[in-house]
C-alpha cells in the first residue's frame, strides 16, 4: 500500500505541533528550569519546518527556511541543555554549537543554490544533520550528570539512533540519485525521523524535569536535615543530635572505655558584657573550631547551649581524656586579643551507663573545676549521688 505524502507530512506536522503544544502547557502550569523554553521553541520550530515543507512544491523559495527550522533543533536542544545544567562545564563554548549549524546549513544551500540533484541535496542536508546529533550527543554525554540521569542516557540513544537513520539516508540517496520514487521515499523518511525525536522530547523535557525536581528536593530535605542536627553558628551537633550520635556510639559493640568531657568557657557573660555579643560569637567559633581539630573520625562533639559544649571520646580513659582537653585549648590561648579560659568536667562512661547519666555526672565534675578556680579539668569518679572528684589539672591557660 502506498502512502500519500503530503498526507503523511501533515500528520508529522500535526503530531509536531501537539507535542510543542503539550510542552508549552507544561511549561505554563508546572514548574519548570532554565531551559525548558529553549526546547519548546525547538519543538514548535522544527514542526514548521516540517509544515512549510508541505508548500515546498508551490513555494520553491521557502525551501531554505525550512530546512534551516529542522536542522536547528539539536542546537537549541543543547542551549537549552547549557542553562539546565549551569553549573556543568561542557567541553566548547556555545558559539562553537550555532557556528557548526550555519556550516551545515550553508554545505546544503550551497547544493541548492547550484541546483544539484536531488539526491545530494537530500544527502547534504542529511550529513549536516547526522553532524550536528552525533555533536550534541557527544557533548551531553560529558555533563557530570549524564552517569546518574536516566533522561540523558535516553536522550543520548535517541540522538545516536536518528544519526544512523540520517546516515543510512545519505547514503541511500547516492546510492539511488535516478531513483524518483526514491528521493520522495528519502523526503518522508526525513519527516519521520523529525516527528520520532519530537514525540521523544516531550517524554524527556518531562523526564529530565523529573529529576531535576528530585534532586532540588533530596537537596531540599539534606539541608532541613543539616538545620535540624547542626548548630549553625558553631558547626558542631546540636543537644538532640549528639544525644542520638552519642546513644550510637555508646550501643556499639565495641565501644567500652568511652570518656566523656563536658566543658564552657570562663566568664563568657563577661565576654558578652565588656566586648559586645558579636566577640562572644567568635570566641564560641573559636572554641568550635579547636574542637574539631582535635578530634578523631569516631569522636562525638556537641554544643549542649550557650557556651556549654560535650565530647564523647570512644576507646579513651580518663586521664587521656584530660590530654584532648589540652588540645583543645592550647589554640585558643594565644591567638586572640583575651585569652580564653576553659573549665572541664571529665567522667569514665560506666557500662551500661545512659547518656543522660554519663552528662550528669560530667556536670557535676565542672561545677567542682569552677569551684576550684576555674581553667582546669576535674575528673569524676563515683556515682551521682556518690561523687569522687580529683584534684584539678591546670591546662596552661593564662
Amino acid at each position: 500500500m502506498n502512502l500519500h505524502p503530503p498526507t503523511l507530512l501533515l500528520c508529522s506536522v500535526l503530531a509536531m505541533a501537539m507535542s510543542a503544544a503539550l510542552m508549552t502547557a507544561f511549561g505554563f502550569s508546572q514548574r519548570v528550569y532554565r531551559g525548558y523554553a529553549h526546547w519548546t521553541t525547538a519543538q514548535a520550530l522544527a514542526a514548521l519546518g516540517v509544515g512549510l515543507h508541505l508548500v515546498r512544491d508551490a513555494h520553491p523559495l521557502i525551501l531554505p527556511l525550512a530546512n534551516l527550522l529542522v536542522l536547528q533543533w539539536p542546537v537549541l536542544l543543547l542551549a537549552g541543555l547549557r542553562r539546565f545544567y549551569q553549573r556543568n562545564e561542557m567541553p566548547l563554548p556555545a558559539a562553537f554549537d550555532w557556528m557548526l549549524l550555519v556550516g551545515g546549513y550553508l554545505l546544503w544551500l550551497t547544493t541548492w543554490v547550484a541546483q544539484s540533484d536531488q539526491m545530494w541535496r537530500i544527502a547534504a542536508f542529511s550529513f549536516a544533520a547526522a553532524v550536528l546529533l552525533v555533536y550534541t550527543a557527544a557533548l551531553l554525554m560529558r555533563l557530570d550528570s549524564y552517569a546518574t540521569s536516566t533522561g540523558l542516557k535516553t536522550l543520548s540513544v535517541a540522538l545516536l539512533m536518528s544519526c544512523v537513520m540520517h546516515v543510512w539516508r545519505m547514503l541511500h540517496s547516492v546510492i539511488t540519485r535516478n531513483n524518483p520514487e526514491s528521493a520522495i521515499n528519502l523526503l518522508l523518511a526525513g519527516a519521520v525521523i523529525a516527528v520520532l525525536l519530537s514525540l521523544m522530547m516531550v517524554y524527556l523535557a518531562l523526564l529530565l524535569t523529573y529529576e531535576r525536581t528530585q534532586h532540588d528536593l533530596g537537596e531540599s530535605q539534606r539541608q532541613l536535615r543539616e538545620l535540624a542536627n547542626i548548630d549553625m553558628l558553631t558547626q558542631v551537633p546540636n543537644r538532640r543530635h549528639f544525644h542520638e550520635l552519642a546513644a550510637r556510639a555508646l550501643a556499639a559493640p565495641a565501644s567500652a572505655g568511652a570518656a566523656l568531657l563536658m566543658f564552657d568557657i570562663d566568664h563568657f557573660k563577661c565576654i558578652n558584657d565588656r566586648f559586645g555579643h558579636r566577640a562572644g560569637d567568635e570566641a564560641l567559633c573559636d572554641v568550635a573550631q579547636s574542637l574539631r581539630n582535635s578530634l578523631r573520625a569516631g569522636d562525638v562533639a556537641g554544643r549542649l547551649g550557650g557556651d556549654e559544649f560535650v565530647v564523647l571520646l570512644p576507646h579513651t580513659s580518663a586521664d587521656d581524656a584530660v590530654g584532648v582537653a589540652s588540645r583543645i585549648v592550647d589554640p585558643l590561648s594565644g591567638q586572640r586579643p583575651v585569652p580564653l579560659g576553659l573549665s572541664f568536667g571529665v567522667v569514665h562512661v560506666q557500662p551500661g551507663e545512659s547518656v543522660d547519666a554519663a552528662l550528669h555526672r560530667a556536670d557535676q565534675a565542672l561545677y567542682e573545676a569552677k569551684r576550684q578556680g576555674r581553667n582546669c579539668a576535674v575528673v569524676a569518679s563515683g556515682d551521682n549521688d556518690n561523687p569522687v572528684f580529683a584534684e584539678s589539672m591546670p591546662l596552661g591557660l593564662a
